[in-house]
């Protein structure tokens, strides 16, 4: 039964795709109008697919702390974000709406180039190698606002406000502009190179995305967690060498001229800004 609904449903969703990909519009006004609400809507529809994510893991990682099989990075400073914020919502909505529009305005190409495979050595070769070089782009980034200070008070204050009080709610807390330089340019390229590729598989960029939202909101769990949780949540990314755990990016929120990287250390490590311990936080056998 469960093939047959699969089945049915990845029909639907073809006859779907194709429908919207071919579209005319009589009018270019109507084209132009169209792209910027599959913008917006996409946006919005990402939104909800990050917010949606927060909620799991945050259930997921209470009831794991109530169960008493993992703890926070440091217990001393009390948690208070507890909640998501709407503020935060138009962050995360906003940043990928150029990205939706980008698709939509070039939908047909992306369309007939698509080929939906269930390769998952093929998806997982492609997130690794994309977090890799999206960790340097970061990095890069997120110094440079960290190192002008007008650039520091205008766009990643915000992000830094809560300082060790941090749960997974606090992945996309900061100024929508934070949030849009950190990703937009950077997954802009990534759909310039899958164009110019010319075929993609739609399933790589399902497990990327899931991937990528599940170690950025592991970094910003506050929690010391186990290889069951990070292992699978991550495809295997926090496997590889110098990669990073939860405690490096929660010690970047304790003393942010340390570990700037998302998903790596090696950034940091060449920079010299990389640092593994901090008093703040337990050791592993300290209650």
């Amino acid at each position: 039964m469960a093939p047959l609904i699969l089945d049915g449903i990845m029909k639907t969703t073809r006859e779907l795709a194709r429908s919207m990909s071919y579209h005319e519009f009589s009018h270019p006004a109507n084209e132009v109008l169209a792209v910027v609400l599959a913008g917006i809507l996409g946006g919005f529809a990402f939104g909800v697919l990050h917010f949606s994510f927060e909620n799991v893991w945050f259930r997921l990682l209470s009831l794991l702390e109530a169960r008493g099989a993992i703890s926070r990075l440091a217990p001393s400073i009390a948690v208070t974000r507890v909640y998501p914020s709407k503020e935060d919502f138009f962050s995360v909505a906003i940043a990928p709406m150029p990205l939706a529009a980008v698709m939509y305005a070039s939908r047909r190409f992306y369309y007939d180039h698509a080929h939906f495979s269930f390769d998952l050595a093929g998806g997982i070769t492609f997130t690794w190698i994309l977090m890799l070089v999206h960790d340097a782009y970061f990095w890069f980034v997120h110094s440079c606002m960290h190192y002008f200070k007008r650039a520091y008070r205008l766009l990643h204050q915000l992000h830094h406000s809560t300082s060790g009080d941090i749960t997974v709610f606090s992945t996309a807390h900061g100024e929508i502009l934070d949030v849009t330089v950190s990703i937009t340019p950077f997954y802009l390229l990534v759909l310039l190179l899958l164009y110019l590729e010319g075929n993609w598989n739609p399933f790589h960029i399902i497990l990327a995305t899931f991937a990528v939202n599940n170690v950025n909101m592991m970094g910003h769990s506050g929690f010391r967690l186990p290889a069951f949780v990070y292992v699978p949540a991550s495809l295997g990314v926090l496997l590889i060498p110098l990669a990073q755990r939860p405690i490096h990016h929660y010690i970047h929120h304790l003393d942010p001229r340390f570990n700037r990287s998302l998903y790596f250390t090696w950034c940091d490590r060449l920079a010299g800004t990389y640092r593994g311990t901090h008093p703040k936080c337990t050791s592993p056998n300290e209650p």
